[in-house]
């Protein structure tokens, strides 16, 4: 972080998420090599602002995470897709509790319906044709890391597709999502990392949906 640039406590929304984290990103600006993509759906006002400022261009990249059963918010893993790449990517930390605690078959069933979403993803707000990551640096952006598994998962994705390097940029994000996914990226930047932690939500004043209109506002090629 730049000495003269403070983090807020919270954010108005993604956009200006996006555009905090852009101030950061400077050294990327006007590079033809660097590509930002948002995780859908709520990382791509944030990545939109950002490749907006830098100068560079941006796309949607499709995520679903395996959350467990009776606890919507607390993912064990995360697919993420990007052309033919896929990648399942899980996190240790809970994924261990959740095989002990359901069974194989509920399991199985939360990957299915993850499975389906993803694909619904692609087709409807990502499509067949994608910017080329092959040998550039792509810019990760989601609105905020609680586990840490879609951008788990995005990373992974990033490395199939061969991309030379990897940034993640977040505005908020867990100290444990934080901790494991500065050892996966090959640049890593973060806004707040709060003590405490219920959702992403409360560190941002306006936190609509995202829908999909938005998001084919925002990409200029979909």
């Amino acid at each position: 972080m730049r000495p003269d640039h403070v983090a807020p406590t919270r954010f108005s929304d993604r956009a200006e998420a996006g555009e905090y984290l852009a101030a950061e990103l400077e050294h990327h600006a006007a590079d033809e090599n660097v590509v930002v993509l948002g995780l859908l759906s709520g990382g791509v006002p944030v990545a939109a602002a950002i490749a907006k400022q830098l100068g560079v261009e941006v796309d949607a990249l499709a995520v679903s995470g395996l959350v467990l059963p009776e606890r919507s918010t607390v993912a064990y893993a995360a697919l993420a897709a990007y052309g033919d790449d896929v990648s399942l990517k899980y996190v240790a930390r809970v994924w261990g509790p959740a095989q002990q605690r359901f069974t194989t078959a509920v399991l199985a069933e939360v990957e299915a319906a993850a499975r389906t979403e993803l694909k619904d993803l692609q087709q409807r707000l990502v499509g067949e044709v994608v910017l080329p990551v092959k040998d550039r640096t792509v810019i990760l952006c989601d609105d905020g890391m609680a586990t840490g598994a879609t951008m788990l998962a995005a990373v992974e994705v990033m490395r199939h597709a061969g991309a030379a390097r990897i940034v993640v940029a977040v505005p908020v994000a867990t100290l444990a999502a934080r901790q494991e996914l500065e050892a996966e990226a090959d640049e890593f930047l973060c806004a707040i990392t709060p003590k405490v932690f219920n959702t992403v939500s409360a560190f941002y004043s306006r936190f609509d949906a995202v829908s999909d209109d938005e998001v084919v506002a925002l990409i200029p090629h979909l």
